[in-house]
């Protein structure tokens, strides 16, 4: 590190897969924007070797933070959750909760008083949250537009310096990225569509759409999802990504096109190859796809657009009542995304 410099820690070892990507993008664009601070972070072990490679050369990556009331979490827990850890001292950044009462269809009593306990945190800097206005901008520069440090940099500016960086990044993600092991290349991936279906939420591809429109597609799954199974049995071909998430690029970069859910495939592809169709379901395309994104993205027609994210397999029904998303139920959607292939 550079002793020269400010030091800037921040904990973003918490989250989903590509919300950390987004940030990992955004942060890297920052440390350019604002160089009298060495970021340093901390981030999933097993994001270490492909953050390294993409982002080493402007972000530091540490394994453990000597002190946490040094540090800034990023955290998805509520006031009543935060309240001993903050009177020990910590401090958060809380990048999701006006998001998840913005996207809500119908607001309660209860959700006016969490923004209000929050902004009342974030005047002290104790749990930071992003402006009302940023909502709709992509959920990267949402998710650190809050820290305190960063708040004085312009949504404009941050976009200038992430579409200079945007070929920086695409150009490092073509040739020797990390990947395991374990990964294999079917022979005829090249001849082939490839299809990452996965997702938590209602995004997820249903076994009888892959069946009907596109069956001879090979389908990605990470080797332990239990979900890949379903797709076996439906006769489908199935192959497997591991712990590397650069087994996502390198599998998107051999197939012949590469479709993926709003999911976190989408987010590594987003930065990495172009022969990309991004179908979205729940989320703002504002929101989740980069702005510096020139590939394909065929956006949500449903009209309960956008929904709140909310796991399949906790919750059977979405919030407007559907255990699938009404966009995979609909020819003028798969129409979409089959006529561009």
């Amino acid at each position: 590190m550079d002793s020269k410099k400010k030091v800037l820690e921040i904990d973003t070892s918490k989250g989903g897969n590509g919300d950390i990507w987004m940030r990992l993008v955004s942060l890297y664009s920052v440390a350019k924007l604002l160089p009298e601070y060495q970021i340093v972070l901390k981030i999933p072990s097993f994001f270490l070797e492909l953050a390294q490679f993409s982002f080493g050369d402007r972000l530091h990556f540490v394994r453990h933070f000597s002190n946490n009331k040094s540090v800034i979490q990023y955290t998805n827990l509520g006031i009543k959750d935060l309240l001993k850890p903050l009177l020990k001292g910590n401090r958060f950044v809380s990048p999701y909760q006006k998001a998840v009462i913005a996207d809500r269809k119908e607001k309660k009593i209860k959700d006016y008083i969490n923004v209000a306990i929050f902004e009342f945190l974030n005047g002290f800097n104790l749990v930071s949250v992003p402006k009302a206005d940023l909502i709709k901008c992509y959920q990267g520069f949402l998710d650190i537009a809050a820290i305190p440090i960063i708040r004085n940099v312009s949504y404009e500016k941050y976009l200038s310096q992430l579409e200079l960086d945007y070929s920086l990044v695409y150009n490092k993600l073509q040739l020797g990225i990390p990947i395991s092991n374990e990964l294999l290349l079917p022979e005829d991936l090249a001849k082939n569509i490839l299809v990452y279906p996965t997702g938590t939420s209602r995004q997820f591809v249903p076994v009888w759409w892959a069946v009907v429109n596109l069956p001879e597609a090979y389908y990605a799954f990470y080797f332990q999802d239990d979900d890949a199974k379903a797709y076996l049995e439906a006769g489908l071909k199935v192959i497997y990504f591991y712990r590397e998430p650069g087994d996502i690029i390198h599998l998107a970069k051999n197939a012949k096109w590469t479709i993926s859910t709003d999911s976190f495939p989408s987010h590594l592809l987003q930065y990495s190859n172009l022969n990309t169709t991004i179908v979205l379901t729940e989320v703002l395309k504002s929101r989740i796809v980069s702005p510096v994104f020139n590939g394909i993205v065929v956006d949500s027609i449903a009209p309960c657009h956008p929904c709140l994210h909310m796991a399949r397999k906790i919750q059977p029904l979405c919030a407007a009542g559907y255990s699938e998303c009404l966009n995979w139920k609909s020819e003028m959607y798969t129409e979409s995304i089959k006529k561009l292939l």
